[in-house]
């Protein structure tokens, strides 16, 4: 990772653990999106599937919500038809213990990073040309987060 995107990722970070007012939105916006390394992203309720925040015409729908959270317990099903993120597919790469799962479209080079907090799901999504290192760091930081804040 170069030092210009180090430098805007703890700078964000910075704005997240310090800032008292900042809304859902925020959190998609200004933290994930507005990095550059993500093109898509929202934060959804695991229990009801309810869009808390996300990116304009971006939202999983519950029977994905659901998937994912079921291939946190056993991600053979998810391995097999892949994982669904807003409509499309990406293939499973990687569950990294009971909190995340990464995806990746071998056809268009994107990818979908997903975090599972305790109240809800948050995910992202990287097209072609970004970093996805990046788009994963900025994801386990702002979910780290989230779960450390009660969500």
């Amino acid at each position: 990772m170069d030092t210009e995107a180090a430098a805007a990722r703890d700078l964000r970070r910075e704005f997240v653990e310090t800032s008292s007012s900042f809304s859902w939105n925020d959190y998609i916006m200004v933290v994930l999106m507005e990095s550059g390394h993500v093109s898509q992203a929202s934060i959804q309720s695991l229990e009801s599937g309810n869009l808390w925040a996300g990116s304009p015409d971006f939202k999983l729908s519950f029977k994905e919500i659901k998937a994912i959270q079921e291939a946190f317990n056993d991600d053979s099903p998810l391995r097999l038809q892949g994982l669904f993120a807003g409509g499309r597919p990406f293939t499973v790469t990687r569950v990294s213990g009971l909190r995340l799962l990464v995806g990746r479209d071998a056809k268009s080079g994107a990818g979908a990073i997903v975090y599972m907090c305790r109240r809800c799901l948050l995910t992202a999504v990287y097209e072609e040309g970004n970093h996805p290192g990046t788009c994963y760091n900025l994801v386990t930081q702002l979910g780290d987060y989230l779960i450390n804040s009660g969500f």
